[in-house]
């Protein structure tokens, strides 16, 4: 029987596993309902249920940004606000998987060097971090390291409309503020990798369910270039490291364009964006499709037997001569139910 970074290795070199690897993603509440479910004690036991064969980590970027006084006033009274390191001010709300964005620090200008930016030494990977990587590397474990894209941290600091517009009209704008950020991920990324991490992840949206946010050939000016540095400096720092992508929407036209940049595994090939299968027949022998069952309109509103139908079928067609990963297509929220999501993980753990 293979470990979880055998099973993760195998999938991205298209060599046929033992089963299809997977990982489990879901907000707390949805977890901690699942571990009462089941009578566990703490999400390592659930995840060890699960039968997943991923866990990911994140260095901290430990930078204070003030909160605009005006920005105070107007959300007084509501939910918390917060402020990231990019001083992006985020409403929150115990009820979703991600903060609400409500002001950025360019939306009154485009002067980056006004910005008062963090630096690679702000970047702090946890002791305990570093520790729990070891400790999942030596139980065969595959780990990743995350971070975020910077085109969705850049629209998050610009007004969205601006920020679009700035990819077309200023694109030498757009890449200089891209390059800021990704310094400061790479930073994330690459303590992460000193510690020991497999694999590492570059996340945030740049599609809708219908398109690209912006034109392919949009995307190959600003977007592009950006991801291809990352590829090439975590290359540079682990040749063998794993690298995956994860992105929202239909991708469908620039899919040849990420396995160019380097990136071994797309998630989530979302269903109601794309024909899994049919980028599993044009992509296959390229790409591992990473995701395989939606929390927009299946796992909420299937029942059991349909769920275990579905994922025996996908299984079969995507996971065949590997490239494929099963985890939901996003964060599973409260509106799925215990036993369904059970039923997934179920039936992909079958041996295949």
């Amino acid at each position: 029987m293979m470990n979880g970074y055998e099973r993760v290795l195998s999938a991205v070199r298209h060599r046929q596993p033992d089963r299809p690897p997977m990982e489990w993603l879901a907000t707390d509440r949805v977890t901690d309902e699942l571990r009462r479910h089941l009578s566990l004690e703490n999400t390592e036991a659930v995840l060890q249920h699960l039968g997943t064969d991923i866990r990911r980590f994140f260095a901290e970027v430990h930078k204070q940004q003030p909160i605009p006084p005006h920005v105070m006033e107007r959300y007084s009274g509501q939910e918390q606000l917060l402020s990231s390191c990019y001083g992006v001010v985020l409403l929150t709300n115990p009820n979703f998987p991600q903060d609400h964005r409500v002001y950025g620090p360019l939306y009154e200008t485009t002067d980056l060097d006004k910005f008062n930016w963090p630096q690679a030494s702000d970047v702090v990977l946890e002791s305990e971090v570093a520790a729990e990587i070891k400790r999942c590397n030596d139980e065969g474990i595959c780990t990743v390291i995350a971070c975020d894209n910077p085109f969705k941290i850049a629209y998050f600091m610009r007004p969205f409309d601006s920020f679009m517009m700035d990819c077309v009209l200023k694109p030498d704008l757009v890449l200089d503020l891209m390059r800021r950020i990704l310094s400061v991920e790479l930073s994330r990324i690459k303590a992460g990798v000193r510690a020991g991490a497999r694999a590492a992840i570059i996340s945030g949206d740049f599609a809708d369910q219908r398109n690209l946010m912006i034109s392919p050939s949009t995307f190959r000016r600003v977007l592009k270039p950006i991801l291809a540095e990352y590829v090439q400096e975590l290359k540079a720092v682990d040749p063998d490291l794993i690298l995956f992508l994860h992105s929202d929407g239909n991708l469908i036209e620039i899919l040849p364009d990420l396995i160019e940049c380097g990136f071994q595994a797309v998630h989530p090939i979302q269903p109601e964006s794309m024909d899994m299968s049919a980028v599993k027949q044009q992509f296959g022998d390229r790409l591992t499709l990473f995701g395989g069952i939606s929390v927009q309109t299946e796992l909420p509103y299937l029942s059991t037997g349909e769920i275990r139908d579905l994922v025996r079928r996908r299984v079969d067609t995507l996971g065949l001569n590997g490239g494929f990963i099963f985890a939901p297509s996003n964060t599973v929220l409260p509106d799925v139910p215990v036993k369904n999501s059970l039923a997934a993980f179920q039936e992909a753990a079958r041996v295949m």
